[in-house]
C-alpha cells in the first residue's frame, strides 16, 4: 500500500526548544496547527495522510481532521521505530514519510519528492540544519537514523542504491527553534502561522 505518513509524538512533548518563548500550551497549539498544515497539504495532493503515532490523544485528533493512523507497535521508542513502522505498512510499496513540523510546505514540494522518488532506491529531501525533513522510498533502508545531523547518516546508510537529493523551501524550513518561528512568519507562505502561538 502506498503510503504518504506523518510521525507525530505527543504536543506536549514536542518542540522543547521553542519553550525559550513560548508556553507549554503555545508550544502544543504550534504543534498542532504545523502538523495540521502538513497534514492537509498532503491529503491535497494524495487524497490521504497518514499520520502514525503511539499517542492516543494525537491518534483521536488526527481521525477528527480527516487524517488515517498508523499505531505504532511500541510508543515512545522514537522516531526511528516510527519510520519502521511506516514502511512495514506500506510493505513494498512506494513510502515517503515527511516531518510534522514544516510551515512552509506546499503541495508542489509533496509532488516533485513523491515523484521523485527512484524505483529500487530512495529520495532525502534536508531541512536547513541538517536534519531529513522527507525519506521516500520502495523498499526498506538498511536503517534509519534520525536526530541532529540526520540527512548525512540517511545518506551514507543508503549509498547502496540509487539516491535522489532535493533541496525545496517547504522541506528546508522545519520549526525547532525561535528563529526558525522568526523566519517562518516573515515569509509570505508562513505568516499564516503568526497568530497561532496565541489562539
Amino acid at each position: 500500500m502506498e503510503i504518504v505518513a506523518v510521525p507525530i509524538k505527543p504536543f506536549g512533548l514536542a518542540k522543547a526548544r521553542l519553550a525559550e518563548v513560548f508556553t507549554d500550551q503555545q508550544r502544543s497549539d504550534l504543534g498542532r496547527a504545523t502538523a495540521a498544515h502538513t497534514i492537509g497539504v498532503i491529503s491535497n495532493f494524495a487524497g490521504l495522510a497518514w499520520v502514525v503515532t503511539g499517542d492516543e490523544e494525537v491518534a483521536d485528533w488526527a481521525t477528527e481532521i480527516g487524517a488515517s493512523v498508523i499505531l505504532e507497535h511500541s510508543p515512545g521508542k522514537g522516531l526511528n521505530a516510527a519510520a519502521d513502522r511506516v514502511v512495514e505498512v506500506a510493505d513494498d510499496a512506494r513510502w515517503l514519510i515527511v516531518h510534522a513540523d514544516l510551515p512552509l510546505l506546499t503541495e508542489h514540494d509533496i509532488e516533485r519528492a513523491w515523484n521523485g522518488i527512484p524505483g529500487e532506491g530512495f529520495l532525502l529531501a534536508p531541512s536547513h540544519d541538517g536534519g531529513t525533513s522527507a525519506f521516500g522510498g520502495n523498499l526498506r533502508p538498511p536503517s534509519f537514523a534520525y536526530g541532529a545531523g540526520s540527512f548525512h547518516r540517511h545518506l551514507a546508510h543508503t549509498r547502496r542504491s540509487p539516491v535522489r537529493v532535493i533541496a525545496r523551501l517547504g522541506f528546508l524550513q522545519d520549526l525547532d527553534s525561535p528563529s526558525d518561528y522568526r523566519t517562518a512568519v516573515a515569509h509570505p507562505r508562513g505568516s499564516w502561522l503568526a497568530g497561532e502561538a496565541t489562539r
